[in-house]
Formats: structure tokens, C-alpha cells, sequence
């Protein structure tokens, strides 16, 4: 699916109900895919790669259902690129996988800003490309079967306490999300955020008060 012209977003069946969500962004600098997916999704993801040439897959953080996907993708796509956040690479390492560019906050890849929010995974990250946040797995979509329990006021919430290495840290990492300028909220888990995305993130904090 097209949500703005460079910007894609698709739905991977997996072993879940609820499908997984990945995006592709075609910078200036290079055709980006967001997400690497389950080892079970290995067939979409590389068709997807391949039908977009992607130069670059950035593993948002370091969970399965996030770099399951990576050595199709290698086996399928020429050149690419890996990245990972830094404090993150060692999940990747631990199953075998290398990844090409660890990714700090004191740096843009791509025309991408990688943006600091911990807790979920010790080092998870959203992504800011122009006005376009990619989430990861840093705020879901209240109605997933993934999003922790609560009477949620807006279309967001936060990830379930279980799948979290610190729950009160990634509650309070959402608030850091303010700080920057974005229309669109592209969701791991649930149904993107294709407009005013700014709002449904005061709304999710006001809620997480």
C-alpha cells in the first residue's frame, strides 16, 4: 500500500491473527525497508525487497519478529545493508546474524534520524524520515492483541508489560516523541496512523499519565 508517494507500507501473515506490518521509504540516499520480519515471512519479505530494490534493511530492534527475516532477505537482495541499533546488535549477533551499521542517536542514515527509546528492548528505536515516524514496536495500535491492557482513549498504546525488558521504561520513552515534528505513524502491530500522527501520541501520553 502507497501512503504518500516514496513511502509503503505492507501486511505480512504470520503465525498471529493480526498481521505484521513493514514499510519501505525511498530516500535520496536509498530505498529503505523497515523491518525484517519473522523467519516466516521470508517469501513476502523478499518479494517485497526485491520489487522495490531495497539498498538497506533496518532492523528497528532486536526481537524475532523484527530480523527473522534477514537471511532470506541476504540470500535474495545484492549489496545490502543491515542496521540495527547498537545496544541491540548483540540479540542479532546471538542468532547469528551481522549486521552492517550499528545505529547511535549521534547520527543520520540514509536521511534517516533514529530516535532514543528504550525499555521494550534495551536499545529500541523509532525512526523519523522528513514527516514520516516509524515506530517499531515503541507505541502500537490499541486494538492489537499486542497492546497492554487499558481503557485507551486514542488510536495508540503501548505494548503489552510481557514483551517489554523494562515496561516503566517504555512508557516513559513515549513521551520523547514530542519533541519532533511528524503526520504519519507507521505501526509493527496494528493500524497506521496516516494523519495528524502528532495528536494520537499526546493522546497516548496523557493516557500514560
Amino acid at each position: 500500500m502507497e501512503i504518500r508517494p516514496g513511502v509503503y507500507s505492507y501486511e505480512l501473515e504470520w503465525a498471529y491473527d493480526e498481521p505484521l506490518g513493514v514499510h519501505v521509504l525511498d530516500t535520496e540516499r536509498a530505498t529503505v525497508l523497515f523491518g525484517a520480519g519473522s523467519e516466516d515471512t521470508a517469501d513476502q519479505l523478499t518479494e517485497i525487497a526485491t520489487a522495490h530494490g531495497i539498498d538497506v534493511a533496518i532492523v528497528e530492534h532486536g526481537d524475532t519478529d523484527h530480523y527473522g527475516g534477514v537471511p532470506a532477505l541476504r540470500a535474495a537482495t545484492d549489496d545490502l545493508d543491515v542496521a540495527a541499533p547498537a545496544g541491540d546488535v548483540v540479540a542479532l549477533e546471538a542468532a547469528g546474524l551481522e549486521v552492517d551499521d550499528p545505529l547511535t542517536t549521534d547520527n543520520i542514515y540514509w536521511g534517516i534520524t533514529p530516535i532514543a527509546a528504550p525499555g521494550h528492548t534495551p536499545d529500541n528505536m523509532a525512526y523519523l524520515y522528513e514527516e514520516i515516524l516509524v515506530a517499531g514496536d515503541t507505541v502500537v495500535s490499541a486494538d492489537s492483541p499486542f497492546a497492554a491492557a487499558g481503557d485507551w482513549s486514542g488510536p495508540l498504546a503501548v505494548i503489552a508489560p510481557d514483551y517489554n525488558a523494562d515496561d516503566e521504561q517504555t512508557r516513559n520513552s513515549v513521551s520523547v516523541l514530542t519533541e519532533y515534528e511528524f503526520e504519519t505513524v507507521l505501526l509493527s502491530h496494528g493500524d497506521n496512523v496516516t494523519e495528524s500522527g502528532h495528536n494520537p501520541v499526546e493522546t497516548l501520553i496523557a493516557d500514560l499519565e
